[in-house]
């Protein structure tokens, strides 16, 4: 692929042409700031400057001869599609794209961990945590998943089980079973205990705050749903009238016949 030298470089290397000729007196100072930190290459890739038509094996004279035949029909059919007017444009390198420049992907070894215990425990991500950090460090001791009062989470199990690949020599599927068994009953211990503190709330005659809208809301259901039983059974009331109007109305005409 061939590539035009950056047009930024030229600048410079004109000027110091000038300032050898004595065309210039007076030395600029972006002149120092380009030679000590010149302007990198162009970013843009241009299409290439060196024709191979012919040059390669299956460039053949029959094969180019039927390729510009078929060519040439394609065109004429085209033609012969368009309305009387129109020109048709044909492209022979339309495909050809500038790729962008884009930053090569970084992963870490956690990445994949976390989403395959994601992928497992999907709830995990709608449970709330605790983003403060009471001590503000930023080294933590993940040789155990519980620290006490701490909150455990997801993070807690992924960082719990890289620790156990790197410092025990574990598997990464020995890991995740160790890993994932200690946050099983951690969470199993957590439910209890929320569990036991309602049942010993209620015991001393505490009520379950509500919140007021969500309480309002429930009044106004309660209220609709009365409302709808009560036009239900006026329905099935109107609903048994007319059965027994039309029973009697059947029983008169059978005695008049």
């Amino acid at each position: 692929m061939f590539k035009k030298p950056s047009a930024a470089r030229g600048v410079r290397q004109t000027y110091e042409q000038l300032l050898n000729a004595n065309l210039r007196e007076h030395v600029p100072a972006w002149l120092h700031a380009m030679r000590s930190v010149p302007p990198s290459d162009s970013l843009v890739r241009d299409p290439t400057q060196f024709s191979t038509g012919g040059k390669l094996s299956f460039e053949t004279t029959d094969a180019t001869a039927s390729i510009d035949a078929k060519a040439a029909a394609d065109v004429t059919k085209i033609r012969r599609a368009l309305p009387e007017g129109c020109v048709s444009i044909r492209h022979g390198k339309a495909h050809l794209r500038t790729r962008s420049t884009r930053p090569p992907k970084i992963e870490f070894p956690e990445d994949r961990l976390r989403r395959v215990f994601y992928k497992n425990h999907p709830f995990e991500k709608s449970r709330p945590r605790i983003v403060m950090e009471p001590t503000g460090k930023t080294c933590h001791d993940w040789s155990q998943l519980s620290h006490g009062s701490s909150q455990v989470t997801g993070e807690n199990v992924v960082r719990y089980q890289h620790f156990l690949m790197q410092s025990e020599n574990m598997s990464e599927q020995e890991a995740y079973t160790q890993a994932t068994s200690e946050f099983y009953k951690i969470r199993a211990r957590e439910e209890i205990e929320a569990k036991i503190a309602r049942q010993e709330a209620r015991s001393y005659g505490a009520r379950m705050l509500e919140k007021p809208f969500s309480a309002k809301q429930l009044s106004v259901e309660n209220r609709e749903i009365r409302r709808s039983a009560k036009a239900f059974e006026l329905r099935q009331e109107e609903q048994r009238l007319r059965n027994v109007t039309s029973e009697k109305m059947f029983a008169a005409a059978g005695e008049t016949a």
